[in-house]
Parts: C-alpha cells; structure tokens; sequence
C-alpha cells in the first residue's frame, strides 16, 4: 500500500522555470549518493523504490492524488521512502545538501539535457549520472569540449559516438567538458579531489557497451552467504540462480552492478549498488549468495564455465603456493582477465590494499587457505582451451599463446605479417618476441606514455593465407612498462585489449569504372546502404546489378580480394572460384534476388593484412537468352554437404554464343576496433612514402654535373658568335638601293 502523507498543504506556487524542461530538451535525474537536501519537503511517500519517484517527480505529479505539483528534486532512504522537495541544491536551487548523512541517503536533482532523445538519456532508469562533488578523473581524456553549461556536458556524452564515453568532468569555471572511456570503477586510483570540478558517471550504458573499450565481455564473482544491507531494489522471483543472473544481463530499468538471490525463497534482488560504492554496507548473512558482473579483457569463446559464475570470491582470505603470474597496479577485473590469459591459472589473490594481482596454478583441494585481511582469494571455475599471456624482458615484449589442443595457424605483428610473423604446425605452444622501436621497426612496437605497446593478431580461422584477417582471428595490444630496469618478470604485463569488431570511422573508396556492359559492384551493409563503416566481422552484402541484364542473366566466376597499398608482399585472396565461395563462412553463396534485379552474395569483412584497403575483383560472365545462367553444386568442405550458388565454374572452352565476361570492382577501407584516425593517416602517409620511394629517379654524380654544364654553357657561347658573324656578312653582302633625289 503507498502512503503518502502531505506536510506542507499550503505551498507557495513558487515553480520555478529551471525544473521545467523545454520542448528541445529531456527530463533526467542526476544523483548524488550519500547526500541529501535540507529543508522541509513538500511530500513523503512510500513509492517502493527509486524508479517509481523518479518518474512521479519527472512529471509533476503527486504520488496519491495524481494532481500536478512542481517536483525539483527528491531525497531516497534506500528502501522505499521518498521525499519530495519544489527547490533544489545549489547552483540549481537556493537548498542547502546536509553535511556527512547517513550511507542510507541518496539524493536526486532534476535536469534538463538539450538534444537528446528520453531513450538516449534513459529515462527508463531513475537516474542518468552518478555525480561526484570536487572529483575528477585524470588521465583517461578522449575529448575535450568546451560547452555552454553542465547539461550540455551530459548531453555531449550521451550524444557521442565515436567512442563509449563512459564519464565526464565538468569544471564550473571554465566550461570545460573532458569526456572519458574510463570510469572510478575501472580506474579507481585515478580519481582526484578537485575544486570546481565535478565528475559525472555515465548511467545509461547497456549490456552491449558498458565494458567500452576494454572488452566486451561480462563474467560473475559469485560470494556465498553476503549481501549488501540497507539497499533493496527491484525484486523479482526466479525459479534458479541462471534466470536471475539473466534477469541482471537483460535489466533494462537499473544499471546492474549486482545480484542477490536466496536459493531456499528463490528471491532475486538486482541493484546499481556493489561493493565498490556500498563498502561500509556489507557484510555476511545466512542463506543469501551475492553475484558482481565484471569486465574482463579475455576472449571466452573458448572457455567453458563449469558453474553460472566464473570465480568464486573468499573476501580475507589468501592462497598458500607458488605465484606463476602477476601484475601490480591493476584491478580485480584486470587480475581476473590475466586469469584468462593464462592456461595455468586455477585461482587468485588480489591485494585491495596494493592492487596486486597473484596468479596460483593451484585451487583449493591442493593447497591452504588462510586468513589476510588485506587480500580476496578468488578460485576459477572455468577451464581455458586458449590462452595468450606476456612477458617482459630487455629483449622486448615476448609473446606467448599457450593451447590445450595442437594447434596451427600463425601469430604475427598487426600490419607487419611480411617482417614479424611466426608459423606452426600440430604445436602447443607458439612465441614471439616483439623488439623496442629502438632496436627495429619490423614489428611495429611504439612507445607511448612510458609503455612500449605491441598490436598482436593470432590467426586461428584455418583461412589461407594466414595474413587475412576474419572475425575468427584473435586481436590483443600488450604493454610493457620501459622504466622497468629488468623486464624478466612473467605475468608483470596485463593483456589490455582484446579487439573485437565494431563500427569505426571508416572510407570507402569510389567503385572502379564499370565495363562497357552496365553492370556495377556494390559493397551495402545490412540497411542495404552504401557502405560508409565498415570493421573485422561486420555482416555486409556483395552486390552486383545491371541495367541490361537480370540476375538469371548473370553468373560470378571469380572474386579475388587484393590488398592495395601497405607493407610487405601482396596475397591474392580468392573468394569465389568456378563459380563457388571458396569460404561459406567468410563469402556466402550468390543469391538471385529477383525483387531488386540483382545477384547478391553475404560477406563478413575482413582485410589483408599490411593494409586497410581491400580491393575486390569478380568476373561477372552475362548470359543471353531466356534460359539465362545455369547454376552451380558446391561442396562445403566443412559440412561435406552440396548448396546450390548462382556462380559459373570455368571452362576450358570459349564462350559460348550470346554469353560475354566482364571485371568488375569496388574498395573498401576494413579497421579492428582500437584503430583511430592518426593511425590511419600514419598508414596512408607510409602508403604514400613507398610509393614515392618507388618512383625511379636518375642520379647523376657532381663533377659530371658540373663538366656536362660547362660544355653546354661553350657550346651555348660558340653558337651565338657563328650567329651573329652570319648576321652581319648577310648585311654586308646586301645591294644598296639609291634614292632618287
């Protein structure tokens, strides 16, 4: 039942047009945990949870009597009770916040965000930012905007999409906006008190993108008979454990950072709140197991977790054994993606104090637990099939992919496959050592704030040449602190990112002239528009129309891809060949599509390695007559099973009458996400330098210079006097004529 009991009946109608948003702008909530404002307010109500103030409050709504009454903010007990309140907090308002309230106390202040839509500022939520007080984040600064005023700071990190902007700092003074791809929770000892500058943390991310740029993937920390007390938030009943972890995956009204569920009353609360913001309101209870979703930079298509949650975590608690990995300075979701990387990894223990991260090949059967109120021991539920980890050494970054299975495939610098590659056959194990920029090029390592930082591809999609890069193939950049005096520690550098394809700022060139006959080659993404994005494993469509034939008069011979520009040997790469995709997964079959008058074919982009631009080339042969093209049988060689391909296997005859072949082509710029623009245009400029270097130039020594001008200049000399001698015997020898007086 929702009471509500009202304090004040006679308010002044003192609404005041900063809390009424104009019809360009969207009505949002930016909270401030353990805050809340001053005075007396206007309404109390049991509304349940946040979510349900929220939207009262956004509004103008009284909660019982549904009549309008000005809403400027709202204080949250955490539980169920809401206090509403017409005045706001300063700057926004002329209210005071109460100074060291409980941890219990959440307040809400109503803001209007210009330029965006209510989705994008995920009015769906009870709030939009999480603001921090004279706190910034240093050090993770993608953009920097100077902006008219606050809300659009927020909007500009709503609204961009070049990267996830994860949170912002807003200095008052200034009018700075500084957006991050961080957050205080990826990067907590990056956080600084700062006067005149509040922090901001994006609370509209979703599933897909709340791990930005460090990975994409979410596992769970499970921790038995824990809970975080004094915050409930939405509840719901679920048969077992796997449907309220989901329940937290597909949460679209709360921001989910945590999971409780009770196994015996099957009761699953899913709350923003963890352990990271509530750490003075936690602690153990009895028949209530508690779940973290964490970011992790590891590639787990190859790993099969034997439980829901991928670790288990004993907060106190510490392993006794042989350390044979670690890192310093890194966070648990660091700690736990280099569990990832390293096939050896049984369990954790991570120093909260230090921030260190220990790596055990050892679990709990086969060693001591003990307790150390400084250290979390976290034991891995998981079994890896893959694994790459690094080492550090004064010989470089050294490389190391590590497989249960033999494997062949090859591991190579990004872009360097022609001068920095390594390939093996039915092995376990695969190395390379990339060398400092100092020492060589050849592998394209770079120094970059104090790390030199390497770009690895582990090619492991069996598609030959090993240099095309598909979805399949694995990309990590690896890092190594330079300031280290002996780098031989294994484990002393984290794999940051693995690369996964996305949407990048990409061009794509002009389609190549078409042949006489009008037919073109079209590369459209999955909207079936011109392709203007294109990223490693993006679905696409290879499109081929004509304005004098239909697509029973068409046939595809061949599609050969060719690297254009770049580093090193040009591959041909065969797509279609007699008539049939030569990789299924890669380059499906080609399709009549009668409703658009064309052939189309599914294609996932890739790219040759060395380069970004592919170059696609296809030999269309055209068909008169009404019977058309015949079609081709194909055998996927994976399945051992026949599929049907609009192509034309080749023969050894001439063309038959009424059939006519014709080339066509189209380029297309391919990037892996983590490539920007300054590494495109440091590409097009070295493309640009080996073709200049190319061009051939005749050189010719100085003294040879110097004698070939003096014999011109006397040639010159001699010339002129024969000239001008001729000149004057012509005028001599001329007769006089006389002048008749």
């Amino acid at each position: 039942m929702w009471g509500v009991i009202f304090l004040l009946l006679s308010i002044v109608p003192a609404a005041q047009s900063v809390f009424e948003c104009s019809s360009h702008e969207t009505t949002a909530f930016v909270r401030i945990p353990r805050a809340r404002l001053d005075g007396t307010p206007v309404v109390i109500s049991t509304a349940g949870h946040d979510l349900t103030c929220a939207q009262y409050c956004r509004n103008n709504i009284e909660p019982t009597t549904g009549a309008q009454r000005v809403c400027a903010s709202f204080n949250f007990d955490g539980r169920e009770t809401c206090y509403f309140f017409d005045d706001a907090a300063t700057p926004a308002g002329t209210s005071q916040l109460t100074a060291n309230p409980s941890a219990n106390n959440f307040y809400y202040e109503k803001t209007c965000i210009p330029n965006v839509s209510a989705h994008e500022a995920c009015t769906y939520r009870s709030f939009s930012f999480e603001r921090a007080r004279n706190t910034q984040l240093e050090g993770f600064v993608k953009k920097s905007v100077t902006v008219e005023n606050r809300e659009h700071c927020l909007s500009a990190c709503l609204k961009e999409k070049e990267f996830v902007c994860k949170s912002v700092n807003f200095h008052y003074d200034t009018s700075l906006c500084e957006l991050s791809v961080e957050d205080k929770r990826s990067k907590p000892t990056h956080v600084r008190m700062s006067e005149k500058i509040d922090y901001y943390d994006n609370n509209c991310l979703s599933r897909q993108n709340r791990c930005g740029p460090s990975g994409g993937n979410l596992v769970f920390v499970k921790t038995t008979n824990f809970e975080i007390r004094y915050y409930d938030h939405t509840q719901s009943v679920e048969a077992q454990e796997s449907y309220c972890l989901q329940k937290c995956l597909d949460s679209l009204n709360t921001f989910c950072r945590s999971v409780e569920f009770n196994p015996k009353e099957k009761n699953c609360i899913v709350s923003d709140e963890d352990t990271f913001s509530r750490a003075d309101q936690q602690g153990q209870v009895v028949g209530k197991d508690y779940y973290e979703p964490i970011c992790v930079a590891a590639d787990l298509s190859s790993s099969t977790c034997r439980q829901q949650a991928a670790f288990e975590r004993f907060i106190g608690s510490s392993i006794e054994g042989e350390v044979v990995a670690s890192a310093q300075g890194v966070t648990i979701s660091d700690c736990i993606s280099l569990c990832f990387q390293n096939l050896n990894c049984k369990s954790i223990n991570y120093d909260r104090t230090a921030s260190s991260c220990f790596i055990y090949a050892v679990g709990r059967q086969d060693a001591n637990i003990k307790a150390n109120p400084s250290m979390d021991y976290y034991e891995f539920n998981c079994e890896s099939q893959f694994g790459g980890m690094a080492l550090c050494t004064n010989e470089g970054i050294r490389f190391i992919v590590n497989t249960k299975e033999p494997y062949t495939g090859a591991i190579y610098a990004a872009e360097r496959f022609s001068t920095c590659s390594q390939v093996v056959e039915n092995a376990k194990q695969i190395s390379i050592t990339f060398p400092p920029p100092t020492v060589s090029s050849d592998c394209g390592t770079v120094i970059r704030d104090g790390k030199m930082e390497a770009l690895v591809v582990v090619s492991l999609d069996g598609v030959l040449p090993h240099q095309v890069t598909t979805e399949w193939d694995r990309f990590y950049r690896v890092s190594c602190d330079v300031s280290m005096d002996k780098m031989v520690k294994e484990g002393s550098v984290v794999v940051t990112t693995i690369y996964e394809a996305s949407s990048q700022n990409t061009t794509v060139l002009d389609v190549a002239t078409p042949p006489p006959v009008s037919a073109e080659l079209q590369i459209l993404n999955q909207l079936e528009e011109p392709l203007h994005k294109a990223s490693i494993g993006d679905p696409l469509l290879l499109v081929i129309t004509s304005e004098q034939a239909g697509p029973h008069n068409m046939m595809v011979t061949e599609c050969t891809a060719t690297r254009v520009g770049g580093f090193g040997d040009t591959v041909p790469f065969t797509l279609i060949e007699n008539g049939c995709p030569r990789y299924p997964a890669l380059v499906g079959p080609v399709e009549q599509d009668f409703d658009k008058n064309r052939l189309k074919s599914d294609l996932r982009a890739f790219r040759l390695d060395g380069s970004y631009d592919v170059q696609i080339v296809c030999s269309i042969m055209f068909c008169a007559g009404p019977n058309g093209c015949p079609v081709s049988n194909c055998l996927d060689s994976g399945t051992n099973e026949l599929f049907m391909s609009h192509g034309r296997k080749k023969r050894s005859a001439d063309l038959e009458a009424g059939e006519t072949e014709e080339k066509l082509s189209a380029i297309i710029r391919v990037f892996a996400k983590g490539e920007d623009e300054e590494e495109m245009e440091m590409a097009n400029n070295t493309m640009m330098t080996s073709m200049s270097d190319s061009t051939e130039l005749l050189c010719i020594a100085e003294p040879f210079f110097v004698s070939s001008v003096v014999s011109l200049s006397v040639l010159c000399f001699a010339l002129s006097a024969i000239i001008a001698i001729w000149g004057c015997h012509s005028l001599h020898s001329k007769p006089v004529k006389q002048v008749a007086a």
